[in-house]
């Protein structure tokens, strides 16, 4: 199955119930296709629990894009079930990451390190199934719910009424990826260094990224061919700079974990765990360097596109 990145088909004038009905019942049949997979052969394909937390992402996208559209219970309901499967995913697929980065870390390259190594192998290796467990869990509480109300949302989709409603999906569009391209625009040049606000941009960047998707045939090629590749690069830049943070807590919560359970055998393994850390910790600076350069870009092109607009609004 296609991951199903780009909603194709529809047009500025297209009606927001047609519209919503074909996005929401596209990001739905993603969820419903690698649930059952990740839930029950994960270790076949590691990709089935990546597409199944990307697929909830993008639903999640479109449930908020369309939230105007839809009846408020239901659309309640099939945002938690969707949390519910997001989080399950989410959690295995960070200890996927984290186990697969082991193997080619230079920290374990010497022999006083390797030790290390098979410590944090056999317990990533239980955190995983752990993670598994909860997720098949997630399956079978939560998966039968969500079937049903994701098959049965689209089809209750309506027509958003109400002062300052969108007519129709163009003015849908320009109305919510002007707020998220403003949101992403303030928050670059609040130029934040700070862990928690450089996360928090990144969310602000993946929503962005998300509408953009379902979006795109709304506007010219400019926003999937330069906008885009602009958003999916700082979240890229940003997520290595949160995953080494992650990944430098854990370190210190497992060797936490081990001190206090077994502290004689923590010699044996101290020395590749702090050896890993420091090497995390060097990815951090380097991430926020990266990120200095693309907010200059970024800023550079906003300040582009809003004389575009200027100037098309000028001549018109």
């Amino acid at each position: 199955m296609a991951e199903g990145k780009w909603i194709s088909g529809l047009k500025p004038g297209t009606p927001i119930a047609d519209a919503a009905k074909l996005v929401l019942s596209e990001r739905f049949a993603v969820v419903r296709h690698y649930l059952p997979l990740a839930a029950s052969k994960p270790f076949e394909d590691v990709e089935y629990v990546h597409q199944l937390r990307v697929g909830t992402r993008r639903a999640g996208a479109a449930l908020r894009a369309f939230a105007d559209a839809l009846p408020r219970k239901p659309l309640k309901a099939t945002k938690a079930a969707l949390r519910t499967i997001r989080r399950a995913a989410g959690d295995a697929r960070d200890w996927d990451v984290f186990l697969a980065a082991l193997p080619g870390a230079k920290t374990f390259s010497t022999a006083p390190a390797k030790p290390a190594l098979d410590f944090l192998l056999g317990y990533s290796f239980g955190q995983r199934a752990a993670a598994q467990s909860r997720l098949t869990t997630a399956e079978t509480e939560t998966g039968g719910e969500f079937n049903t109300l994701s098959e049965a949302l689209p089809e209750r989709a309506r027509e958003p009424d109400g002062a300052g409603a969108p007519a129709n999906f163009g003015a849908l569009a320009a109305q919510q990826l002007g707020a998220l391209l403003g949101d992403l625009s303030a928050s670059t040049e609040a130029n934040p260094t700070e862990a928690h606000a450089l996360h928090a941009l990144r969310i602000t960047a993946k929503r962005l990224r998300y509408a953009i998707e379902i979006f795109a045939d709304c506007f010219p090629p400019l926003l999937k061919d330069t906008i885009y590749p602009a958003v999916e690069r700082v979240q890229e830049v940003l997520g290595e700079v949160q995953d080494a943070n992650v990944s430098i807590a854990r370190i210190a919560d497992i060797r936490a974990h081990a001190s206090a359970v077994m502290p004689k055998q923590l010699t044996r393994v101290k020395k590749g765990l702090d050896g890993l850390a420091a090497s995390l910790r060097t990815k951090v600076p380097a991430g926020k360097k990266a990120f200095t350069f693309w907010r200059k870009e970024w800023l550079e092109m906003m300040a582009a596109l809003k004389l575009e607009v200027v100037a098309s609004v000028v001549t018109a």
